[in-house]
């Protein structure tokens, strides 16, 4: 997935088009280990945090939560979306979800690879 960032420059809009963004390993989660996870930080300040986050299918992303409040883009892929107690949900991409602080959740049983465009927004 091409990703661009705009951004003003001097009263112009400038373009940084980037090819699609190289996934790295991620082998664990706040030292919690991760099954078939990749990502890639975009862009990220004091305020916020976008990533592209890939599960692969049979992969495994630890239950979790963040300060943060995290809009996160099903962009492709298909699984479950796991919640505290054993509930879950089905998903299938493309669907939004927005976890709200502290909003636990972990992604299983992924059926089909998953990416997630996941924006990070920090509270005051």
């Amino acid at each position: 997935m091409r990703v661009s960032i705009f951004r003003d420059a001097d009263g112009r809009t400038d373009v940084e088009a980037r090819p699609e963004p190289a996934l790295e390993p991620m082998p664990d989660w706040q030292g919690l280990p991760l099954t078939g996870v990749r990502w890639q930080r975009i862009l990220w300040n004091e305020s916020i945090d976008i990533q592209l986050v890939e599960i692969a299918a049979g992969g495994h992303f630890v239950m979790h939560s963040s300060p943060a409040v995290a809009f996160c883009q099903v962009v492709r892929g298909s699984g479950q979306l796991g919640l505290p107690g054993g509930a879950s949900i089905t998903y299938r991409g493309p669907e939004l979800y927005i976890f709200l602080p502290n909003s636990r959740h972990d992604w299983h049983d992924i059926t089909e690879d998953t990416l997630l465009a996941v924006c990070l927004v920090a509270q005051p």
